[in-house]
Order: C-alpha cells, then sequence, then structure tokens
C-alpha cells in the first residue's frame, strides 16, 4: 500500500488519516508543519469573549 501524498492534503485530512493511522510518523509530522507555517490565532480576553457573546445575543433578538 502507498501513502498519499501529506502535502497536498488539508489539515482535515490529514487528521482524519491520524485517526486510522494514529502510529504514522510522517503523516503527524506534516500536520505539523501545517500548522505551524500558520500564521499565530488571536488570543481572546474573557472579556473580548463576553462582548463577543453579548453582541451575538443582541443580532439574535434583533432578527
Amino acid at each position: 500500500m502507498t501513502k498519499p501524498n501529506f502535502s497536498t492534503m488539508t489539515k482535515s485530512e490529514l487528521k482524519q488519516y491520524l485517526i486510522e493511522h494514529q502510529n504514522d510518523n510522517e503523516a503527524f509530522e506534516a500536520l505539523m508543519d501545517k500548522i505551524y507555517a500558520e500564521p499565530e490565532s488571536k488570543l481572546y480576553t474573557v472579556d473580548d469573549v463576553e462582548i463577543l457573546e453579548n453582541l451575538i445575543k443582541a443580532k439574535r433578538r434583533s432578527v
């Protein structure tokens, strides 16, 4: 059985592949490479989350 080309797979595809092939270190490393290549995610504070929740609630009430 030949291995898929991990460099052409999306993160979702790699995650699914790893669920089915948990001992495949090459696939794991490919996934980590994709994750580390992304720009860092924005971190939100508790206050940010509360503000967002209030905005969502207000939007739902206005619909």
